[in-house]
């Protein structure tokens, strides 16, 4: 397995496919909220989002997920607008940069350039493929630079607004990664979106309406504070002019009660106290009713010979004659450094002519207020003329048009006071200094980022449980179905037969055991795979036979079971000759043809009750006839071959135990040579007292051999025989002869193991004699005279035993390196009375004589035998005559009794 990361190993494809579609969801939701943002919030100090930027979401929205619905007529069409869109801006740019919320327009007109090519080109083409990868990698490395710029203000930027500053990088980053997502996976949406997708986009949607609520909330708030502030400048204004209307109401009224000889006087004297009394007031004017000034105070007399106070728009506005106060503004002294507001008040005099007093307001003075709000720094500035604009700052007055002010502040708004003696004159709030609002839009972002994160957690981990449910019912079929054939599983068969099993009056029902003849020698041969194909077409063969309403599983490796309620026994076995025909048939799906065959046990049930694991036991019992039979036939289940069946398996159970514990013993019978009559060499035999009585050789070590026990029955012989080798000096003189089975050549390296425990007891090699029939080497033709090499290697005597009984081949014979042939016991039996049989056994003598072998003969039981036996040229005898298979201690004594 490579170690190379891939996104498969941490995202899969639903899970990709769900992060695109919330990517979708929140272009969606910013692009309705701006619309709204648009339709009623308008009247706010600061925009959240522009309505061209408002635009592109709609529209990058519906394009993007048009793609993955794949409804290409809309994802056309959205790429056209956005081509659209992307050459308008080129061509005419936009009023205002702000607009922009600070991306600069070439970078803007690049990405929908190529987010529309995006959308207008094959999804499949090659130029198609690049261009997501370029777009994705260009949009999320742009927003990884905004998110830096927003948390690190030393980097530079462009001027941005600073709420949709802090919306922006989380689209530009959340967008490159579904883009990437989509190129990566291909992704596509059939059919409606899952519940966790669903949840996740609106979980996500409400998250962005608690960022949009906290904006809203905030700007709200500021708009609130400049509205205050620019209401206490107007109330100021207003109070102001009330106090000063208030002074010259009072003055008025004394002027009326003096002699009109006196007033001029009385007027002249007022006017200055009043002037000098107050900086609100720069001064006043008397115009007698010629309109010519009567007297003038503090500066107005300089004001009057600048010009400012003797235009003819000025003396027109005099001439209307007013009961009340009026106010007006003087528009030349806008261009002076002490610009003023002039007040109109009549002075009656007799004969319904009036004198007219104009006092002058200080507009600087009266404009100053103190900014307590620690928000936004807000400039509010008094609109005097249509184009003139005069601060109302404490620390620094200032005079700039409309023009000039919206270049050098970003955003402004205007407020009207509705007071009739404003005459239409507005108030503009501009925003001089936003970065408090840059802060709180920082903490806002954390809002996104929360709810990105916990949406993209909850869509992994309903995606993980998503795999997990699907992990699990793959586990639950692999359970309950096997993975090569498809069949029912053993356990998943026993259970299906327990819900199917009939009742009393259904009976009787067939369990039907099924093996195939000679697959494992298939299997090793040509490999797994062919075994496997073989297995699921002789599957399917079966399954034709049986039908698909019946039972049919893989009971193991090449072991198949079919359970046929009400089935009688004609019909199970027209059925096992109809398998019997199917599975010999030649099958060719490996690509050449293979031949099998099967062995099939039937048991006919007719007692309810028996569970379906009894019935299986049974039919295997039945199938293990077939196979003694020779195979490609079947049996039926008999009474006794349960009986044969259970003894064996308790000669088993108990043969395991007594191994277990090492309760085996080893009798030797002496081998003779006929020249001394000295015992040479001893036989090991294994003795199981078992019960009570001794269990005979011949009824436990087939049993052994099949089930594998013999291997650590030879073991523990072997050991037995070099520890009495070993332990007892009277043996010094003898080798020991140690039969061994063909099973423990074929299952393990008896070999090693017999090297090693040699060297564990200290024993030369050639005091033991390792006895192979011809049955045990010929079992493997390809191999035959390795194993016999390798035992004369290790520097042991080899003896062929049970000759005569098998192949007995001449040439066999003499290219093995036996040391000695013991003929078997059945040439011994008639030896006496039959002459054909004496001429075999005296000709069998010769050859192996002559080619250098010993010669031993068994089973001699008779003095006339042993004479006989001689006489024919043996070398060795072996029989009861001389000394049955004892004991170690009996053996001892009867070694002792021998002649030396």
């Amino acid at each position: 397995m490579s170690d190379t990361w891939k996104i498969q190993d941490s995202i899969s494809r639903s899970a990709a496919l769900a992060f695109y579609l919330l990517v979708a969801g929140f272009f969606i939701i910013v692009a309705l909220l701006g619309i709204a943002e648009q339709i009623f919030l308008s009247k706010l100090m600061l925009p959240i989002l522009s309505l061209t930027l408002v635009l592109i979401c709609a529209l990058i929205s519906i394009g993007f997920s048009a793609v993955v619905f794949q409804w290409h007529k809309l994802r056309w069409a959205s790429g056209l607008l956005l081509f659209v869109l992307a050459v308008k801006l080129s061509i005419t740019g936009v009023a205002n940069q702000h607009e922009l919320s600070g991306i600069p327009l070439s970078v803007l007109v690049g990405l929908l350039t190529m987010a529309a090519a995006a959308l207008l080109l094959p999804l499949s083409s090659k130029a198609s493929r690049y261009l997501w990868q370029i777009l994705a990698a260009i949009v999320f490395g742009y927003g990884v630079f905004l998110q830096l710029c927003l948390w690190l203000p030393i980097l530079p930027t462009s001027a941005q607004t600073p709420f949709s500053s802090s919306l922006i990088p989380v689209m530009l980053l959340m967008g490159g990664l579904a883009l990437g997502l989509r190129q990566h996976f291909s992704l596509t949406a059939n059919g409606a979106l899952t519940r966790s997708t669903f949840i996740a986009i609106v979980m996500f949607q409400a998250g962005y309406g608690v960022w949009f609520a906290l904006t809203l909330y905030d700007i709200r708030y500021e708009t609130h504070i400049a509205e205050q502030k620019t209401q206490r400048v107007v109330n100021q204004v207003e109070t102001q002019l009330q106090f000063s209307e208030s002074l010259f109401s009072r003055a008025n009224a004394r002027w009326q009660r003096v002699e009109l000889h006196q007033r001029l006087a009385f007027m002249a004297a007022d006017l200055t106290d009043l002037t000098n009394a107050y900086n609100l007031i720069h001064g006043a004017i008397v115009y007698d009713t010629a309109f010519k000034p009567a007297l003038t105070t503090g500066n107005a007399e300089l004001f009057y010979q600048q010009g400012l106070l003797n235009s003819p728009a000025l003396l027109n506005w005099l001439k209307q004659p007013d009961s009340e106060f009026n106010i007006a503004t003087n528009g030349a002294s806008l261009n002076t450094s002490q610009p003023f507001l002039m007040l109109k008040l009549y002075v009656p005099l007799p004969e319904s002519s009036a004198q007219v007093v104009l006092i002058l307001i200080n507009l600087q003075q009266a404009l100053i207020t103190e900014d307590a709000h620690n928000g936004a720094q807000l400039k509010i500035y008094l609109e005097a003329l249509p184009d003139v604009l005069l601060s109302a700052d404490a620390h620094s007055y200032y005079r700039a048009t409309l023009a000039e002010l919206i270049q050098r502040y970003r955003y402004h708004f205007k407020v009207l006071p509705n007071a009739q003696q404003w005459n239409g004159r507005s108030f503009y709030v501009f925003v001089s200094d936003i970065s408090s609002l840059q802060a709180r839009s920082r903490l806002h972002q954390v809002v996104l980022w929360v709810a990105l994160v916990f949406c993209c957690t909850f869509v992994l981990a309903a995606d993980r449980t998503r795999q997990l449910r699907r992990e699990k019912a793959k586990l639950v079929s692999l359970a309950k179905f096997d993975d090569i054939t498809g069949l029912l599983r053993r356990d998943a068969f026993y259970q299906a037969t327990e819900v199917a099993v009939p009742l009393a009056d259904a009976l009787p029902e067939a369990m039907i055991f099924i093996d195939l003849d000679g697959f494992k020698p298939i299997n090793d041969s040509f490999g797994h795979d062919v075994g496997d194909k073989l297995l699921t077409e002789i599957a399917s063969r079966i399954r034709v036979l049986v039908g698909e309403q019946t039972l049919l599983a893989r009971f193991s490796g090449d072991e198949f079971l079919v359970y046929l309620p009400a089935c009688h026994a004609t019909d199970a076995e027209r059925l096992a000759q109809q398998l019997l025909k199917s599975i010999a048939g030649p099958s060719s799906t490996t690509g050449f043809n293979v031949y099998l065959t099967a062995s099939i046990g039937i048991v006919i049930n007719t007692q309810a009750g028996k569970s379906s694991q009894l019935l299986t036991q049974l039919a295997d019992v039945a199938m293990s006839y077939a196979k003694q039979a020779g195979g490609n036939t079947f049996r039926f289940y008999q009474q006794a071959m349960a009986e044969d069946y259970r003894s064996i398996m308790a000669i088993r159970n108990r043969l395991q135990a007594a191994l277990d514990v090492k309760q085996l013993q080893v009798f030797y019978q002496p081998i003779i040579d006929f020249i001394s009559g000295r015992v040479v060499a001893i036989e090991s035999l294994v003795r199981w007292h078992d019960q009570g009585r001794f269990v005979s050789p011949a009824e436990f070590i087939p049993i052994a051999e099949q089930t594998g026990q013999i291997i650590q029955l030879g073991e523990q012989v072997t050991e037995i025989v070099l520890r009495d080798l070993a332990e007892q000096p009277q043996l010094a003189g003898l080798s020991a002869a140690i039969n061994v089975s063909s099973q423990q050549l074929r299952r393990y390296d008896y070999v090693s193991f017999l090297e090693q425990a040699l060297a564990r007891f200290a024993i030369a090699p050639q005091r033991i004699c390792v006895e192979l029939t011809e049955s045990a080497l010929l079992e493997g033709q390809s191999n035959a005279f390795l194993l016999p090499e390798r035992i004369k290697q290790l520097g042991c005597l080899l003896a062929l035993d049970d000759f005569g009984t098998g192949y007995s081949s001449l040439s066999y014979l003499y290219r093995l390196p036996a040391d000695s042939i013991k003929l078997d016991r059945s040439f011994t039996q008639d030896l006496q009375n039959d002459e054909k049989q004496r001429k075999i056994v005296e000709m069998m003598v010769s050859t192996c004589k002559q080619i250098g072998k010993t010669v031993v003969i068994e089973g001699v039981e008779t003095p006339e035998m042993a004479k006989l036996c001689q006489e024919l040229g043996c070398d060795r005898v072996q029989g009861y005559y001389y000394a049955r298979p004892m004991a170690l201690a009996d053996l001892l004594i009867y070694l002792s009794e021998q002649p030396v």
